[in-house]
């Protein structure tokens, strides 16, 4: 086994330094490669004094997915106040910003990260769906936090109930996978399980993203929320996207935000869309298809997709 503290000689990162001979790149499964940047991640966090916990994919019980459910990339949930440490060990480390939490989602809750050899990480200050301050759902999930052996080494991990709470939110946005996902969870967990995690949605205050997950979004139609989880529910236009969100904001500052994404493209998501640096021309593009959306959508007809609400999960 290559624990965390020996990879710098596969990523060559630290085996000089060491004094140890560098060893060739390995072409390893994605699997093997996901799990062990946990392993990396959580030693990194470790010698960095950072708060995290990892979730969803293999920081999750194995029965809470259904069978054979792969993972592409790592998710971590950080204490606020510790993020800026962890990015700083993870770029000193190889990973590179491909999104910033500004715009790796229109919750601009997580960010991405990228390593040639270890592949993505989402490193996320917050979780859509929770009302809550993010600091204090954080400490939540943090007083009843566990440890889980991933690539053998321990990664400190939600307690169950949490691990549950985090895929049915991440269900409501997710209308591939989503309501299979939360199918699953009421076919394994118990009646009581069930209602410890309806209880951990209520304090969290994600009633309404639990209820969207759920098929019960109907109940809290006359929420200011009600309109974007239906759009993420479904795979929404980016019309629709706007229109809900602008129903759901609640400041001034909120609403000149929302102005502002209209006439400002997310250079980021759209170099991962192009695979390489956007043009001048790209941009032009992208501004003219949002010009098209808008004026389909004034002609009662469909726009086109909503911006992605990739974890930046």
């Amino acid at each position: 086994m290559l624990g965390p503290r020996m990879m710098g000689a596969v990523d060559g990162t630290s085996g000089a330094k060491a004094g140890v001979e560098e060893l060739p790149l390995v072409d390893l499964p994605l699997e093997d490669r996901v799990r062990l940047a946990h392993a990396l991640i959580e030693s990194l966090a470790v010698e960095a004094s950072v708060d995290l916990v990892h979730i969803k994919g293999y920081a999750t019980e194995p029965s809470l997915y259904e069978p054979d459910r792969a993972s592409t990339d790592v998710d971590v949930l950080v204490r606020p106040a510790h993020v800026d440490a962890l990015v700083r060990a993870l770029i000193g480390r190889g990973w590179r910003t491909v999104t910033t939490f500004e715009t790796g989602s229109v919750f601009h809750h997580a960010m991405t990260l990228w390593h040639d050899q270890w592949g993505y990480v989402d490193v996320h200050r917050a979780f859509p769906g929770v009302g809550i301050p993010a600091e204090a759902f954080f400490e939540r999930l943090w007083d009843e936090h566990r440890t889980l052996r991933i690539a053998e080494w321990p990664c400190r991990v939600p307690a169950r109930r949490h691990q549950a709470l985090i895929i049915v939110l991440h269900a409501a946005r997710d209308p591939h996978r989503g309501a299979a996902d939360v199918a699953h969870l009421r076919s394994v967990l118990t009646p009581a399980e069930w209602d410890g995690l309806e209880a951990a949605a209520g304090i969290a205050e994600a009633h309404v993203s639990f209820a969207a997950a759920t098929g019960h979004l109907d109940d809290w139609a006359a929420h200011p929320e009600h309109d974007v989880w239906e759009v993420m529910g479904r795979g929404g236009t980016r019309v629709e996207l706007f229109r809900a969100r602008w129903k759901a904001s609640r400041t001034a500052g909120e609403r000149a935000g929302l102005l502002r994404s209209l006439v400002v493209v997310n250079r980021d998501h759209l170099r991962m869309q192009l695979r390489r640096e956007p043009g001048v021309a790209d941009v032009a593009r992208e501004l003219g298809a949002r010009a098209g959306d808008v004026l389909r959508a004034a002609a009662g007809r469909r726009g086109g997709a909503a911006p992605s609400t990739h974890d930046a999960g």
